[in-house]
């Protein structure tokens, strides 16, 4: 398994080697690679956070319809929190790619 991870974050490296005196595009190529690892793991993250979510609430209310509407302002707040951090990704993301 290590050998794996170790493998796909050293493919890209290579990937993007430039020969001498060419090291701005391999600085730019790899803040274009954090950028886009940064947000899409950050999306994979939330959407998985999201689902677990919206799924323990609808079990909750179907265990229980009276307390839905209680179920229901909870799961959006929390889906409130969740997204702030898929923002703040995105935040990364851009200091990334427009930071020099």
């Amino acid at each position: 398994m290590r050998k794996i991870l170790l493998l796909s974050l050293l493919v890209p490296v290579l990937a993007l080697a430039a020969e001498a005196g060419q090291g701005e595009t391999l600085k730019q190529g790899l803040m274009y690679l954090g950028a886009g690892l940064a947000i899409g793991l950050a999306a994979l993250g939330t959407g998985v956070g999201m689902g677990y979510a919206v799924r323990g609430t609808q079990e909750g209310v179907a265990r229980n319809p009276t307390a839905g509407g209680r179920l229901q302002t909870i799961m959006l707040i929390g889906l409130a929190f969740i997204e702030t951090l898929a923002l703040y990704a995105l935040l990364v993301a851009i200091i990334l790619l427009f930071v020099k």
